[in-house]
């Protein structure tokens, strides 16, 4: 493709303009190749200017970067004011807009958005091809791909899209991060649908501000498409912030406590083996029964909003219950297991105040005896939930293992430090190596008790230092179990 049918629409300063071939777009210098555009994105920890002489060495004719190199180079060079966004509209016509052709449906918040398009896959997927893109992994069909990001860069993003077009994905599910969204990673993408979980403390080290943070999410129901809709969480105190930022498009709220809503939730159990509601629509007077094999009410949520989802894309009931009933067990989502000797083990992903609190009060609800809790903070990180999860570990718990998650470049003992300034309790031990903590777990483990193991869920490594170790919760609690 031409080098100015990729920058049709954008206002960019160029240096030594030609209409060269362009046959491949990377931010990476080791992947350059002849005729490729080589995309210098400056990091937390490197800039990709550093490496241009290396980009065009490997056959580069076209660089993409945020400002004018020292060097004079024969090529074009593409000066940005914003890289994230020109990136991707570069990266959307070079790949020919794929998501043209495929029903895109977003999901943000800061809990639930795994699960949920887990949820809508396995509704979807019963009568077409859908794909993935999230926390855990992307998936196209039944082939799975590996993630680094919740939201990938650009040209990696389009790249996927591209592929899932050529693969024949009809519907994908997408989880909308609220980094991606800032960053404008997925700017120019038009959803079909957007759907809003929750919202509570997270990502402050990156936002600063709660306000920010919600305003990031709010971008994703500016993208909707003019006939699209939004549904959204009637019971989130910030959902009206929601409704606004969709504009005119049609939107649907749920809730339990919230009665005002479009759909209404009545819980009727909840038990280890799953959940059972009903999920009535006001305005025609409609209810359906619902069984969910997931586990807490947050998990009622994120299978009503697919509900609600799927039925206004005018799939049948019967097909959205039956891919309800059958949603496979989410990695690392309150993920069972269960000891011989009497003894239930949850590890889940739960790292942010709210997702914490609402595990635990699930477990404590239908554990008969103890329950465990183990779990510690990451590093370089929101350090202002560290003694807020602190205080919801000790209290909603009978005991406390406060262990490493993934330090990183801070020092584990000061992060444990920071955790502890929230407790009041004495019910608590530090154990800074997760894997003695575990073990530990299963030591003081009785009949009817349940161990808690949260904050990593579905990673399987450990980040120390700069050093990314293997190491799997699961995997420890697969080596203990009698």
């Amino acid at each position: 493709m031409k080098l100015a049918k990729i920058i049709n629409g954008l206002d960019l300063n160029i240096l030594n303009f030609q209409d060269v071939e362009i046959s491949d777009m990377t931010n990476d210098s080791r992947e350059a190749k002849k005729n490729s555009l080589f995309i210098a994105v400056k990091g937390k920890n490197f800039d990709g200017n550093d490496f241009i002489d290396k980009a065009c060495k490997n056959g580069a004719t076209a660089v993409l970067t945020h400002f004018a190199p020292a060097k004079n180079y024969r090529i074009p060079v593409l000066i940005s004011s914003d890289m994230n966004r020109d990136q991707t509209v570069m990266a959307k016509n070079f790949f020919l807009n794929p998501l043209s052709s495929i029903r895109t449906i977003g999901v943000t918040g800061t809990n639930g958005k795994t699960t949920t398009t887990y949820i809508l896959r396995s509704i979807f997927s019963q009568n077409e091809k859908t794909g993935v893109i999230g926390t855990i992994r992307n998936i196209i069909g039944d082939e799975i791909i590996e993630t680094q990001n919740t939201t990938p860069e650009p040209v990696t993003l389009y790249r996927i899209f591209d592929k899932m077009k050529t693969k024949g994905v009809k519907t994908l599910l997408m989880e909308v991060s609220s980094h991606g969204l800032k960053l404008n990673r997925v700017f120019g993408v038009e959803f079909d649908s957007a759907i809003f979980t929750n919202l509570t403390q997270d990502h402050l080290d990156f936002h600063g501000t709660m306000t920010d943070y919600r305003k990031s999410k709010e971008m994703l129901f500016k993208m909707i498409k003019k006939d699209g809709f939004a549904v959204i969480n009637g019971d989130d105190k910030n959902h009206q912030h929601f409704i606004s930022a969709a504009e005119n498009k049609k939107s649907f709220t749920f809730g339990i406590r919230n009665k005002n809503t479009d759909w209404i939730i009545d819980i009727k159990s909840l038990s280890l083996d799953g959940s059972r509601f009903t999920l009535t629509e006001k305005s025609e007077d409609k209810t359906f029964e619902v069984f969910v094999p997931l586990v807490g009410d947050y998990n009622i949520y994120n299978a009503a909003c697919s509900f609600v989802t799927a039925y206004n894309f005018n799939i049948k009931p019967s097909i959205i219950l039956d891919g309800i009933k059958n949603v496979p067990q989410v990695d690392g989502r309150f993920e069972k297991f269960m000891d011989k000797r009497g003894f239930y083990i949850v590890v889940d992903y739960a790292h942010s105040p709210d997702a914490l609190e609402r595990l635990l009060r699930t477990v404590k609800r239908l554990t008969k005896n103890r329950v465990i809790t183990l779990f510690g903070c990451g590093g370089d990180r929101d350090r202002e939930k560290r003694p807020i999860m602190g205080k919801i570990a000790t209290h909603l718990s009978d005991y406390v293992l406060i262990t490493s998650d993934n330090p990183r470049t801070e020092d584990p003992e000061e992060i444990i430090k920071e955790i502890l300034a929230g407790v009041k309790e004495k019910n608590w031990v530090v154990e800074l190596n997760r894997a003695r903590a575990i073990k530990k777990a299963f030591l003081m483990a009785r009949d009817n008790d349940t161990i808690v193991i949260a904050g990593k869920g579905h990673e399987d490594y450990q980040i120390i230092g700069t050093k990314k170790y293997h190491f799997d919760d699961r995997e420890e609690v697969k080596k203990h179990l009698k």
